[in-house]
């Protein structure tokens, strides 16, 4: 008996079913489409897919492979299909993708803001969707006033060399002192100049002029500003020229010995004068010849000098 309605069930079976010569089967139609393996056609029912949550649905993806892609099933969690793409389950209907952006339309003028609704009941946490493309940037507000400003209502240089500044809580006075510009009453001790071991340099136009060395030398534009040299010469008569620049240096002689073959009955003469950009020394001995000269010559830099002298080799000079 058992078996004579399992041949029933199988002929029914049969019967609802069409195979056609493309290999293709119809439910519900007695020609299904050619073009399709599966027609099914109704008036009133549908098809429903298998339903898995996410639990089931990862444990059929454990046992899926790329052989699998297109998979179906049907999420009651989420109320989305969900396909197998061969490595995961991918949800759909999802984003479409995003089309591109039109140009941007003029600004509108900004309407009066609205009164704040009542605060709505709080709803249950839903499942996070997929994220949607990145919407256009939104206009920058208005800048806000300007804040106050400092509350000091003074700031001063004490002539010790402090400062002080005084506010709605009262004055405050540095404990360091500074050297101002004009001038300070702060004690002997405290002195304008370097600690460390390093020259004190003096700059004008961004250029060094003048420098207090560590050891205490004074430099007045990179040299030292006074320089005694010695020039020495077997000649009679003498007219040389130091090699010195009279652009930078004043010459003077500092002293000089001629010397003869005639005793000590020298009669000298000699001065320092410029020609060609650099010192000269012109001497006289009126003696005999074989003359010797030594001469010692002070130069002086040109910035601590008033030189009034003509530039003259002779005369010019002021009356006494």
């Amino acid at each position: 008996m058992k078996k004579n309605y399992l041949v029933l069930v199988i002929c029914s079976i049969l019967l609802s079913l069409t195979a056609t010569a493309q290999n293709n089967v119809g439910i519900g139609i007695a020609n299904p489409d050619p073009n399709a393996i599966l027609h099914v056609e109704s008036n009133s029912k549908g098809v429903l897919i298998p339903k898995l949550d996410a639990a089931e649905r990862t444990t059929l993806g454990a046992a899926l492979n790329t052989s699998n892609q297109g998979l179906l099933v049907f999420g009651p969690d989420t109320n989305q299909f969900w396909y197998w793409d061969g490595t995961q389950w991918i949800p759909f209907p999802g984003p479409g993708l995003p089309g591109p952006t039109g140009p941007t339309g003029p600004q509108g003028v900004a309407g009066a803001t609205g009164a704040t609704g009542d605060t709505g009941p709080q709803g249950t946490q839903g499942i996070q969707g997929v994220a949607g493309p990145q919407g256009l940037q939104g206009v920058t507000g208005a800048t806000g006033p300007t804040g106050n400003g400092s509350d000091n209502t003074a700031f001063t240089f004490n002539p010790s060399g402090t400062a002080s500044i005084t506010d709605g809580s009262g004055t405050l006075t540095t404990t360091g002192q500074a050297w101002l510009v004009g001038g300070n009453t702060a004690p002997s001790s405290n002195n304008l100049g370097q600690t460390g071991n390093a020259p004190l340099v003096f700059v004008t136009n961004n250029t060094n002029r003048m420098s207090v060395e560590a050891n205490g030398d004074i430099f007045v534009a990179g040299s030292k500003p006074i320089q005694i040299r010695r020039f020495s010469c077997n000649c009679d008569n003498p007219n040389r020229n130091t090699g010195v620049s009279t652009t930078d240096w004043v010459a003077v002689i500092a002293g000089f010995y001629p010397s003869s073959n005639d005793g000590d009955t020298e009669s000298t003469r000699a001065r320092m004068y410029e020609s060609g950009g650099t010192w000269w020394f012109k001497g006289d001995l009126q003696s005999p010849s074989s003359e010797a000269w030594d001469v010692d010559v002070m130069f002086i830099k040109r910035q601590l000098v008033d030189d009034q002298r003509p530039a003259s080799a002779t005369g010019g000079g002021t009356a006494f």
